[in-house]
């Protein structure tokens, strides 16, 4: 055990900005989705293709995100997966062909998976040496910047009506500079340097149910902000007849209702339990959706906002507890939700692009509805195994 290895401020920092900066770019590419479907004149089951490959390129990148993060730590991790994913990005802004693209989007999964797994390991380890709750800021942090690329996005390409691809590459430019210098902060161990005794496991993942069905909980989590990410500048654009240069802003909301929700969320845990903030936050986020799907025009673009702030510390709350419990070797528990909770945000929306194709963005959208009911019930299962282990610990 080494006592002397602390958390400072500028560590925090360093943390924020993993998240921060790619919650940015990824914005970016979310803007770029209806342009790309234009350009390339195809399909919701097409692009729904493609993205699936991006899923599938960011899960092979978690499978050794762990092992990445153990040996090189966690500044060097992140670094390397948001120069992927940023490099990527930019290069599927001039693609012209689908096939092209779609080999540009494998690795910008890869990108995304590698410096997101990386991101939320030493978000849990500043937690566990700091011995402070700081997940939902972080979390916030990843909120932030969706808002602020949508934002910037969307001054380059309204107001100022500059070109997309170059208006997206030069902000990606500006955004790996910062992030080679942000990441000076971050961790450079990957492994809590202060514990006692540390769980092992020759396997990577676990089966635990607890591990399991947080892990589920994490993917719809993921699934529902990766369909909003991914699909609503479209569905506004197509099914509600927002103008394509101001779709974007329903993302923008989300985001900005989903970082305040996450910044001040940590609060929320001197009045409530984390299962009821997750529980509460599933049945509140599938009342917005359905006013999204119901609401026409711009009423449908505003709920975004209430969306944002339903949803905000629920995934927060699910990667504390899997950092906090201490029935599984906390690597093993992390890596089973992060890759089920990515596979979420990166795969689920290739889902919600078939069901599209199949039937409609709406019906889609009600889906996702559906989910979040599910999902309040599945939570509330959950917790009570949750607690029941620890009694037995007991």
């Amino acid at each position: 055990m080494n006592n002397q290895v602390s958390i400072s401020t500028a560590n925090i920092r360093g943390a924020f900005g993993a998240f921060f900066i790619p919650g940015m770019y990824t914005a970016l590419w979310a803007g770029f989705v209806p342009y790309l479907k234009a350009k390339l004149n195809i399909g919701e089951d097409v692009l729904g293709s493609m993205i699936l490959l991006l899923g599938v390129g960011s899960c092979l990148a978690m499978a050794i995100a762990g092992k990445l993060v153990e040996s090189l730590g966690c500044k060097k991790t992140v670094t390397i997966g948001s120069f992927i994913g940023m490099l990527s990005l930019g290069i599927v802004t001039w693609c012209s062909t689908i096939f092209e693209a779609t080999i540009a989007l494998f690795f910008f999964g890869v990108g995304m998976g590698l410096s997101g797994a990386s991101a939320n390991l030493q978000a849990i380890l500043i937690e566990k040496v700091s011995k402070k709750h700081l997940m939902g800021a972080f979390h916030g942090g990843w909120s932030l910047g969706g808002f602020a690329g949508a934002g910037v996005l969307l001054v380059l390409l309204k107001t100022l009506s500059l070109p997309v691809s170059e208006s997206i590459c030069a902000v990606l430019i500006v955004l790996f500079i910062a992030m080679l210098i942000i990441s000076q902060y971050m961790l450079s161990f990957g492994k809590d340097p202060n514990a006692k005794v540390v769980k092992k496991s020759k396997s990577p993942l676990s089966f635990h149910p607890i591990a399991i069905i947080f892990g589920i909980l994490s993917f719809v989590s993921f699934l529902v902000e990766g369909a909003v990410g991914d699909w609503s500048a479209l569905y506004l654009f197509e099914d509600k007849g927002i103008v394509i240069e101001e779709a974007v802003m329903g993302v923008m909301f989300f985001n900005a209702t989903m970082c305040i929700g996450r910044l001040l969320g940590n609060r929320l845990g001197k009045h409530l339990t984390s299962k009821q903030v997750v529980i509460s936050g599933y049945l509140l986020g599938s009342v917005a959706m359905a006013l999204v799907v119901l609401l026409p025009g711009y009423g449908s673009m505003y709920t975004y906002l209430l969306v944002g702030i339903s949803l905000a510390m629920v995934v927060p709350n699910l990667f504390s507890a899997m950092g906090e419990q201490n029935v599984i070797p906390m690597t093993q528990a992390v890596a089973t939700s992060t890759m089920l909770g990515y596979m979420g945000i990166l795969m689920g929306p290739a889902l919600i692009g078939f069901i599209a194709h199949a039937t409609s963005l709406t019906i889609a959208f009600s889906v996702l509805t559906a989910m979040l009911v599910i999902s309040a019930g599945i939570g509330k299962y959950a917790y009570m195994l949750m607690d029941k282990s620890k009694e037995a610990e007991v």
